[in-house]
């Protein structure tokens, strides 16, 4: 099942959840048919922002200015309308991103783009619908880049699960 988060401010929109529950356990009844229908309305969805939003203000890395001066803590509810509204009529667009060169270990380095809030809300919102659909799909000893699971969970599941060989 999807979970979301819990705050302190309780404003995470239950309806949004339990339509994101309903997608998993269509993708899980219907593994090998394809999920499309309603996705385009979801993904405008005022609520879905909503919770985009949260996820995103809750990790300080993401409050980090892009190419315009604005952050993710300056949205408001008339913003998360008006990108619905840009989304719904098929006018909203990605802009450019801020290019940063991040020093690597090696004495080399390489580029982080930094993207402004409202393309950061539009790809958290399509991140948490595109997790309903496949995370029932994937295989249970897939650790990459999976919603609580990481390559410390995949030596925990090597360690527990394989027998030696002789």
């Amino acid at each position: 099942m999807f979970n979301s988060r819990s705050y302190c401010t309780d404003s995470t929109p239950k309806g949004i959840i339990e339509k994101l529950n309903n997608l998993n356990i269509k993708a899980r009844k219907r593994s090998n048919l394809i999920i499309d229908s309603n996705l385009f309305s979801l993904i405008s969805d005022v609520e879905i922002l909503k919770l985009a939003y949260e996820n995103l203000k809750s990790k300080p890395g993401r409050m980090t200015p892009s190419i315009v001066p604005e952050t993710p803590d300056g949205v408001n509810l008339e913003l998360l309308n008006s990108i619905s509204n840009e989304i719904k009529n098929e006018s909203f667009k990605f802009t450019h991103s801020r290019r940063t060169l991040i020093p690597k270990k090696d004495g080399k380095q390489r580029n982080l783009l930094i993207g402004p809030p409202r393309d950061k809300l539009v790809q958290e919102a399509i991140k948490l619908i595109l997790t309903a659909i496949y995370e029932p799909v994937f295989l249970d000893c897939s650790h990459g880049f999976r919603p609580n699971r990481s390559c410390h969970s995949a030596l925990k599941y090597i360690l527990s699960d394989f027998k030696a060989c002789s």
